[in-house]
């Protein structure tokens, strides 16, 4: 039994687009002198930094502890590689990134990796600050290529202005970049596999370009798929729905006094990260773990409950049953089956369980008559 809240020390990735807001803004303590982009919050290589289990690393205890710590939907969601299935980061564009796309799991199979879909959640963007969510006009793989070879790859980027607050989900396949200018959260697959197709003729750290990765980056772009910004859909005055698909549940926790965590049935961890304010969480064994602004903490599968007590912004990533944790309890705080699918963009995961949920509504009111 773990049975308390695992608060996280991240790892650090300085990159030639990094900047200073993750210190600036989120009050992380980055090392001196270093453009850092990431940092991840999660991941195999995080640290527990209290409790008994300080010292340890999330990968070591996913595949020590098992459903203990992931639940059953999460300690499925590790299997084949025996990984914490989920990395948040927080990141930060002094710079554009380069354009990119992250092939589906099918895709990185060969590659003995899963695949990559992601969601943003924008903690703070310049006025006018952009997001690359696609390609325009539902380009082809073979124009792609031939404006790439003429530098003419910006014509064909569709390009959307973000504010903070904003949420974005990324299916794999999406030519997608984040620029200047904008402080986001992500919630992503545990991956690590990206193909550049641009990098706007700049050099890396070392002085030497970076590496493109043309042939498997047309290979894995979907050309008509883009990153979408569904609704926020309350659950609650103090809990919204952002996205949701098969990989992870994204909700933004609004703490005012109280709040107590939904119970996932055992079924899944929940991660948490601060966006605003500061809240302690309180469950299970130990001391009460504080969650400051830019802070991760992990509240492992078997916490029988946690409540968290403060004033602040919490996003929480777990991996829900669409069906009974995401789609019904929407559907009954009344919103429309329509909205509701946009949580999952263009993933379509959730047009199956809504379809469903709605079959079951209409065989209820035909049974009752009229």
């Amino acid at each position: 039994m773990i049975g308390y809240p695992l608060l996280l020390r991240p790892q650090y990735d300085e990159k030639v687009w990094g900047g200073r807001r993750l210190e600036t803004v989120l009050g992380k303590s980055l090392p001196l002198d270093a453009a850092i982009g990431e940092s991840l919050e999660t991941g195999d290589a995080a640290v527990v930094v209290n409790g008994p289990l300080a010292g340890r690393t999330l990968g070591e205890l996913a595949r020590a502890a098992g459903e203990t710590l992931l639940g059953t939907r999460g300690a499925l969601a590790s299997q084949p590689f025996g990984d914490f299935p989920l990395l948040v980061k927080f990141i930060d564009a002094a710079d554009v990134l380069s354009v990119q796309v992250h092939p589906d799991d099918q895709g990185a199979l060969g590659l003995g990796k899963r695949g990559k879909t992601e969601a943003w959640y924008v903690v703070q963007a310049e006025p006018g600050a952009a997001l690359i969510t696609g390609l325009v006009d539902e380009v082809t793989a073979d124009e792609v290529r031939a404006a790439i070879e003429v530098g003419g790859l910006d014509a064909l980027l569709e390009r959307r202005t973000v504010a903070c607050g904003d949420t974005l989900i990324v299916p794999a396949g999406t030519v997608h970049a984040i620029a200047a200018g904008v402080l986001l959260y992500e919630i992503q697959e545990n991956s690590d596999v990206t193909f550049r197709l641009y990098d706007w003729e700049r050099l890396g750290l070392d002085g030497l370009p970076r590496d493109l990765h043309l042939e498997d980056a047309l290979r894995a772009l979907a050309p008509g798929r883009r990153a979408t910004t569904p609704p926020a859909l309350p659950l609650t005055g103090r809990r919204a729905v952002l996205a949701a698909c098969r990989y992870f549940t994204l909700e933004r926790w609004t703490v005012d006094g109280e709040f107590v965590v939904p119970g996932s049935g055992g079924g899944s961890f929940h991660l948490l990260s601060g966006v605003e304010g500061a809240c302690e969480l309180r469950g299970g064994k130990g001391d009460a773990v504080r969650l400051e602004r830019g802070h991760t903490a992990l509240l492992p599968a078997d916490l029988p409950e946690c409540r968290l007590v403060g004033r602040a912004t919490v996003l929480d990533a777990w991996i829900a049953d669409l069906a009974t944790d995401v789609v019904a309890p929407l559907l009954s705080a009344g919103h429309q089956p329509e909205e509701i699918a946009l949580l999952g963009g263009s993933t379509g995961d959730l047009q199956g369980p809504v379809a469903s949920a709605q079959r079951a509504r209409s065989s209820r009111r035909r049974r009752r008559g009229p």
